[in-house]
């Protein structure tokens, strides 16, 4: 990851890396340094879409209750 913030990665994107960090240990690409680094950016990644998950769901809730009561 480049100078973007986790903030600024979508969905998409935090997925895409958690990927890219799985490839690398299931592959034994890393060293025990990096390994807990990248054990710890990929947990920060996961509560980011967690989060991000959680945000869609109530918004979605919100804009069903507003289509059940603009019905009735």
């Amino acid at each position: 990851m480049a100078a973007m913030t986790k903030k600024d990665l979508s969905y998409s994107e935090a997925i895409a890396t958690i990927d890219e960090i799985l490839q690398q240990i299931e592959t034994g690409e890393l060293d025990v340094d990096e390994l807990a680094e990248k054990v710890k950016q990929a947990s920060e990644l996961l509560k980011l879409c967690k989060s991000k998950l959680f945000k869609t769901e109530k918004e979605i809730e919100k804009v069903l209750k507003e289509m059940e009561t603009n019905e009735n």
